[in-house]
């Protein structure tokens, strides 16, 4: 008897359950971005995958990274967290969700408001010994109109190559020392 009032009910919510989902939002379609920056630094991978993972030098390349709590940050394994502020000025994390040290590294950035999703990642492939070819991608979602979202993705892209600058100062200087 139990069965049967159970598999009733259950019944009853399959039944319903297709009106629920009726009256949801439907589906949108939103736009991803996605960009790249290149740079060759002029240091081995593996001189520049501890700049770029230790949290003293992380904070003084990457601008969504400086908030002071990151500077004891060591990167090094999946589920890494980083505190971040954007140039729009959402905060939120950022959580490592890959990476080959000397090779790759893949982060998600979670804005604390949800407004949008982004990756970013980092690839490190030697060119000689001493040179080191770093490409930077992001993807975003964007769901702006396109002039906007345009004039958006200009402003990332300009930050990106400066991010990549600023990386590439950091470790030749570090390697002078």
């Amino acid at each position: 008897m139990l069965r049967l009032r159970l598999a009733a009910g259950i019944g009853a919510l399959l039944v319903t359950a297709p009106a629920v989902f009726a009256a949801a939002t439907p589906p949108a379609r939103v736009n991803t971005m996605r960009l790249v920056a290149e740079a060759d630094v002029n240091a081995t991978p593996t001189a520049v995958w501890s700049w770029i993972t230790t949290g003293k030098n992380l904070v003084t390349w990457c601008p969504v990274w400086k908030s002071a709590q990151n500077t004891k940050v060591q990167i090094d394994k999946v589920g890494d967290v980083l505190d971040f502020t954007d140039e729009w000025g959402n905060g939120g994390r950022s959580v490592v969700t890959f990476l080959t040290p000397g090779k790759e590294l893949r982060v998600a950035h979670e804005p604390d408001n949800g407004k949008y999703m982004c990756q970013s990642k980092l690839m490190l492939s030697p060119t000689s010994s001493t040179v080191t070819h770093v490409t930077y991608m992001e993807q975003y979602t964007e769901e702006q109109a396109a002039d906007v979202a345009d004039k958006n993705a200009s402003g990332v892209q300009t930050q990106m190559q400066a991010t990549l600058d600023a990386l590439k100062v950091g470790v030749e200087g570090a390697a002078k020392k």
